[in-house]
């Protein structure tokens, strides 16, 4: 590296097409746990084939920060390190057209924490990247038939050829010369460099190919005379064929004296066409006789023949004429007893098989006469009855002479049925006695009564069930019983995996008895934390908490009680990041770590001194406000021990105040010109009300029609700046609230409501007045509740909300009824 440190997450990448689509060579990560985030669990795994993909964790330690080296080496610890040239894999690993770095995270030294703590910003703007110099080696791919690779390619001056060995051709010696393919092509080992072998055709052809069947066949005959491998010559001279061009074509012959790679080792047959095929023996040159003419000279008429040199057939059969009487002159030949015809050409009745011409001897018990096929000889048979003479059982039956019928199924009995003397059936492999009808023990699935195929290692018996499942011993597994149980490994052995509870994911292994780790974990069985990790079995990544920890920690692996981190004294958690009950806001600059709560305990719920651990902000009576619970909210005064609230609500008059805020100390409500007293209900002197009366009501105050206390909620959240104790709900099991109000003075009245709908849709109540002095009316509306947002007024102005409802109220005691029959938040 140049003038910065080595990276913290990057990956080396390659690409075998130019550059089109990269690949992974290999992870670098700061600690395992980034090589899991980054790469995933298999990155951690070991070594086990030649193309694996690992995560390396010792480069990019934080020294040196400047200057230092990164060793990357595709081969070793690889299983075909040492064997190089003959593993396909490793040579398909190691090719590259493209190299690329790819940069995820730089070694920040922490910076981002210094950043935190110094509210410094431009931390992040010195991480960079420096390289000073990048060196790939590589080598050439022979395939094992070069030493080395020094010829340029004609068309790519930058590209190096082999030096081709043994025979072999093509960039890198991947195919065998011309003339040289009797064996296939094969990469060189090292105890045996599979030379391509030239092909035998003994110089009687100038190429030859490779036959693959003919190598199987074993019909090639190799330089060393053994018939081993597979070329075939092609285009064969010197009237020569065959697949070594050793043989003479017909017409042909080979004299004793030449031998087979002689240029005239074929000579041409000297033979009269009129005798003879016109071809002759190899050696000797005798020629061949044609089918009319005595071998070896053809100087005479052959047997069955007559009249040389025309030798025309004989007028009587050979085998069935009496005294091999051969030329009769068109007249009957004398035949013998069983053949028949002018010419005695044919089998006398009740013989078969011309030209032997046997007797038919058909049984008389089961034949229907005495004469039979004079091809076959099969007699003609009666029922139950078979065999050529008809003299045992047909197929099916048995007990000759009665031949009685076989009770055998025909499915799984064999072409014969039963035995033609007990009559026992013959079942096919696979059935079992007495019908055949079954399948026998250890085959299942009748008719097609398939083997079981039961494992003899794994299984109680080789018996199956109808669905063919075997019965396992413990450890195996499988329908068959020919794999290990989960839990198991090593086949056909089946040992417990004996994998960590704690450490592994699940209870299987691989077939080497290694457990399949948890990230965090390592050992055969899962049962060590892996390096970087602590405290098995939980075995936690050394995350501490810079704020929280002591300056005197000398790290996760210092500690032997147990704990992963020494926290300060105010600080808690597993990597000390949170404060203790009753301290918050974490600094890295506090000795003990957090400061005190400092709740104010009259403004705070039960008077504790419990606060968020990150916020500072403590635990505040429904009408108290900021961090430390010292201030009443607005609308409330006069902070109060004893107050289940904290403060009082201020109870200004609506029609009198400003607004519902009053002083926090005194109660003082902010009232309109010319009005007085501490909740802004009274004139000042020489002035009076108007005619329009202000008078406001909380729900929360009211009754249900059986005397209950109304049910009420005080969570800012659900309705905010709610007034005095909090809100009404109305709901399935509080649809109607009563409250008795007294009204001083006659007018005509508005009613107006502050309420919250959260449910989505509108909502229809109902607003009744009852007067409790006889002589009045009962007064009534409905009232439109909207959905909305957050919380909002509306005035009783009917369903259709258009125009506000007038209610005639005297002076005297009402009964107000609200009902409204969903749920609905109202103050």
């Amino acid at each position: 590296m140049g003038i910065s440190p080595r990276p913290g997450v990057w990956a080396l990448e390659r690409s075998t097409d130019g550059g089109q689509t990269y690949r992974p060579w290999q992870y670098f990560a700061d600690t395992p746990g980034d090589c899991v985030q980054y790469f995933g669990n298999d990155s951690l795994q070991p070594l086990t084939k030649d193309d694996s993909v690992v995560c390396e964790t010792k480069f990019s330690k934080v020294v040196p920060l400047e200057g230092g080296e990164i060793v990357v080496s595709l081969l070793n610890d690889r299983p075909s390190a040492e064997d190089f040239i003959h593993s396909s894999v490793l040579q398909e690993w190691t090719k590259a057209t493209n190299v690329r770095l790819r940069f995820i995270r730089t070694k920040t030294l922490l910076g981002h924490l210094m950043s935190v703590v110094r509210q410094d910003p431009t931390v992040t703007r010195r991480y960079f990247y420096s390289i000073k110099d990048i060196n790939i080696g590589g080598r050439c791919v022979c395939n094992g038939h070069a030493e080395t690779c020094d010829l340029t390619d004609p068309s790519d001056p930058y590209k190096l050829l082999c030096r081709c060995q043994h025979n072999t051709c093509g960039p890198q010696c991947e195919q065998c010369c011309p003339g040289f393919v009797q064996k296939k092509w094969r990469r060189a080992l090292v105890d045996n460099p599979n030379a391509c072998e030239r092909c035998n055709c003994f110089g009687h052809a100038r190429g030859c190919v490779y036959d693959e069947n003919i190598d199987k066949l074993g019909l090639s005959l190799d330089i060393h005379g053994n018939y081993r491998g597979g070329g075939v010559c092609q285009n064969c001279e010197h009237n020569t064929e065959g697949i070594n061009c050793n043989r003479c074509k017909p017409g042909f012959f080979r004299p004793y004296d030449k031998p087979l790679n002689a240029t005239d080792v074929c000579q041409l047959c000297q033979c009269d066409l009129t005798f003879s095929t016109g071809n002759c023996a190899d050696g000797n040159g005798q020629c061949e006789c044609r089918p009319e003419f005595l071998p070896p000279y053809c100087d005479q008429c052959n047997i069955g023949y007559y009249g040389y040199p025309q030798c025309r057939p004989c007028d009587c059969n050979v085998n069935g004429t009496e005294g091999n009487i051969c030329e009769v002159g068109g007249g009957q030949c004398p035949c013998k007893p069983n053949y028949t015809g002018k010419n005695c050409n044919k089998c006398a009745q009740g013989y078969y098989g011309f030209p032997d011409c046997l007797p038919c001897d058909c049984h008389g018990i089961g034949a229907t006469s005495s004469e039979c096929d004079v091809e076959t000889g099969q007699c003609s048979c009666r029922t139950n009855y078979g065999g050529r003479q008809c003299s045992m059982c047909d197929v099916g039956f048995y007990n000759y002479p009665l031949c009685q019928l076989c009770s055998c199924d025909p499915i799984g009995s064999t072409e014969d049925i039963c035995n033609q003397t007990t009559g026992e059936c013959l079942c096919h492999s696979g059935f079992g006695l007495p019908r055949c009808d079954i399948c026998a023990p250890g085959y299942f699935g009748f008719p097609d009564c398939i083997e079981c195929g039961c494992d003899e290692q794994g299984s109680v018996s080789s018996v199956c069930d109808s669905t063919g499942k075997c019965r396992c011993l413990v450890n195996f597994s499988g329908k068959k019983c020919d794999q290990c149980s989960p839990g198991y490994y090593n086949y056909p052995e089946c040992l417990a995996c004996n994998c960590d509870v704690a450490g592994s994911q699940g209870v299987s292994c691989k077939d080497d008895g290694q457990c399949f780790c948890r990230s965090n974990f390592d050992g055969e069985k899962c049962g060590q934390c892996r390096e970087g990790f602590y405290n098995y079995p939980r075995c936690e990544e050394c995350n501490c908490n810079p704020a929280g920890v002591l300056a005197t920690f000398g790290g996760c692996g210092s500690l032997t009680s147990g704990e992963l981190c020494e926290c300060k004294e105010r600080v808690t958690g597993r990597i000390c990041d949170t404060c203790r009950p009753l301290f918050w806001n974490l600094q890295a600059g506090n000795p003990v770590g957090c400061e005190e709560c400092d709740c104010y305990g009259p403004g705070t719920i039960g008077g504790a001194s419990l606060c968020d651990g990150v916020s500072g902000q403590c635990i505040c009576k429904p009408n108290v406000i900021s961090r430390q619970c010292q201030e009443c909210k607005d609308g409330s005064y006069r902070l109060e021990e004893d107050n289940l609230f904290g403060c009082q609500d201020c109870q200004c008059d609506i029609g009198g105040s400003e607004n519902n805020v009053c002083d926090k100390n005194t109660g003082k409500c902010a009232c309109r010109p010319r009005i007085n007293g501490r909740r802004c209900d009274k004139p000042l002197q020489t002035h009076y009300f108007p005619s329009l009366h202000q008078l406001q009501y909380e729900l929360e105050d009211g009754r249900t029609p059986s005397d209950t206390p109304v049910r009420f909620g005080y969570d800012q959240s659900q309705f905010g700046d709610y007034s005095w104790r909090g809100y009404a709900i109305f709901s399935d099991i509080q649809k109607e609230i009563l409250l008795r109000i007294y009204v001083e003075k006659s007018s005509l009245y508005h009613v107006l409501f502050r309420y919250h709908n959260f449910g989505g849709e509108n909502i229809y109540g109902f607003v009744k007045f009852t007067p409790e002095a006889s002589g009045e009316t009962e007064q009534s509306s409905d009232v439109v509740f909207k959905s909305t947002d957050e919380p909002k007024f509306v005035l009783v102005s009917g369903k259709q909300g258009l125009i506000a409802s007038p209610f005639v109220l005297n002076p005297g005691r009402w009964t107000v009824s609200i009902k409204v029959e969903k749920p609905l938040f109202v103050v």
